[in-house]
């Protein structure tokens, strides 16, 4: 099977300045041509960075990832478009381990202002969580040419540049930071090269990745610097997903010193990961960097420019962090579930249910499928089955991957007297997800195929997450004998949902 990203590249949004290019040669002056500038967005539960592409001639939000290593479709992108997927055999590794890869042909495909181009491409199939983007748009089509991060702006800038080798590219300041690629330091070339910084006076390679919510230090190297989980002022603060089933365990600490190129910033606050050794170098420099720079990535002459804009670097304020605030106020549907979460939990903020709600409610109106899930919860608990399912049915048409969510709404329909429609709904749900060894237990005795025993017997298989699964089917179980009785379903555990996926 020939590469798609290889035809994907033939025709990108870099063939529209060809004749610009040709126009140019003979000018003796730098020339750097501007190609295009494409709006972000934060989007999903992360709040992560988002730009519109097509897929199939239909509208697509594609995740813009600077640390991914390639193009590819997520199963939120395939499942909504029924597009079929081929086992190929092969893996991808992400920060929650090795991925199955498909393959799907799709006829349009498109990021950004790029011609669209069609062919197979890859999809990821295990996720942490249902993605709430339809593709992931990696480092080697975002890093064909020189590319300009502005986040503060939220816009990514294409440029082309002829005759530039020698020429300052940071077009807007003099004063900007330059920080040379450690080209050498790999064994390959990678589309997004690595460059050194120093944590804690301790050289560490580190990438920009703009698919990572906040700066990450692996937890290995993170010893190196003298931050170790469990040692005073590190503190575990949950789970993070990627590609890969399973979730890695974060830690938050503050860092003494990070210095990147001339910047020093001190008294840092970042995540240190557990990723087992999956990550390429030592440090992301997540969003919460970018949202505080203006980066441009100057790839023909393999060195980044970067400038301070303003704002904590590495995020050091309690509380609601104000471009959170800022896009929940602009009618962001997705940081107003972010608001509802952190004002339920009191994370950051003073608990107040009330003002959760507000924001859930405000979430849910402009259709947020994770806030209608949440509501539909809640519905369920005050005995509101047909209210539920005709808050989860809508939901779920956004995440068709989302797959505690198609258990929610089997129980519900359960709950409203539409057990056949409802089984049918998760027949359906759980076809197009061949590979999943969990939660499919659940949902195969929701359908009479295995006992009660039985499950809890699949549940305890894998003794690393044996806790988190018994937990899960126990609260599945006792869902259904509720909706069954038109009783009320207890609240979930939060802890079941943790670290449940791995295929």
């Amino acid at each position: 099977m020939r590469s798609f990203f290889v035809r994907l590249r033939a025709a990108c949004l870099l063939t529209a300045a060809l004749a610009t290019s040709a126009a140019a040669q003979d000018k003796p002056a730098c020339q750097y041509v501007q190609l295009a500038k494409v709006p972000l967005h934060y989007t999903g539960a992360g709040l992560q960075v988002t730009m519109d592409g097509i897929i199939d001639g239909t509208p697509a939000l594609m995740l813009a990832d600077t640390g991914a290593s390639d193009t590819w479709l997520s199963r939120t992108g395939t499942e909504k478009r029924g597009l079929h997927l081929r086992p190929t055999g092969r893996k991808t590794r992400g920060i929650g381990g090795l991925s199955s890869l498909y393959a799907t042909r799709v006829d349009a495909f498109a990021a950004g202002p790029a011609k669209p181009s069609h062919g197979w491409m890859d999809v990821v199939g295990d996720t942490g969580e249902a993605p709430s983007y339809d593709a992931t748009v990696g480092a080697p089509y975002l890093l064909q040419t020189d590319m300009e991060l502005a986040l503060a702006d939220k816009e990514i800038r294409f440029f082309r540049p002829i005759g530039c080798d020698k020429t300052w590219l940071a077009y807007w300041s003099q004063d900007a930071n330059v920080i040379p690629f450690e080209i050498n330091q790999t064994s390959n070339r990678p589309a997004n090269p690595p460059f050194t910084i120093e944590v804690n006076g301790q050289k560490m390679l580190a990438i920009i990745d703009s698919g990572a919510y906040r700066t990450s230090i692996d937890a290995h190297a993170a010893e190196r610097a003298g931050i170790k989980p469990g040692s005073p002022g590190v503190v575990e603060i949950g789970t993070s997903a990627g590609a890969g089933s399973a979730r890695v365990t974060n830690w938050q600490a503050r860092v003494a010193t990070i210095k990147i190129g001339d910047e020093v910033v001190r008294d840092g606050e970042v995540a240190i990961m557990d990723t087992r050794g999956q990550m390429n170098v030592d440090v992301l420099l997540g969003d919460d960097f970018l949202r505080a720079h203006r980066v441009l990535f100057a790839m023909s002459q393999k060195r980044i420019y970067l400038t301070y804009v303003g704002g904590d670097v590495f995020g050091r304020k309690p509380g609601i962090e104000p471009w959170v605030q800022k896009e929940a106020d602009g009618g962001n549907p997705d940081a107003q579930l972010a608001l509802a979460l952190a004002y339920r939990s009191g994370r950051g903020v003073t608990r107040d249910r009330a003002l959760a709600a507000q924001w859930l409610e405000q979430a849910a109106a402009r259709g947020n499928p994770r806030a209608n899930l949440a509501l539909a919860r809640s519905l369920m608990q005050e005995s509101r089955y047909p209210d539920a399912a005709d808050k989860l049915a809508p939901a779920l048409a956004q995440l068709p991957a989302e797959r505690l969510g198609a258990l929610d709404l089997y129980v519900a329909r359960v709950g409203a007297g539409a057990q056949e429609a409802g089984a049918k709904e998760l027949e359906a749900t759980f076809a197009r997800n061949v590979d999943d060894a969990w939660p499919r237990p659940i949902a195969d005795h929701y359908l009479g195929r295995i006992g009660r025993a039985e499950l809890l017997e699949q549940a305890r298989k894998d003794e690393s997450y044996a806790p988190a699964r018994t937990c899960l089917a126990a609260h599945y179980l006792a869902a259904l004998q509720a909706a069954q009785s038109k009783q009320p379903v207890p609240a979930s555990v939060p802890e079941c949902e943790q670290d449940h996926t791995k295929s």
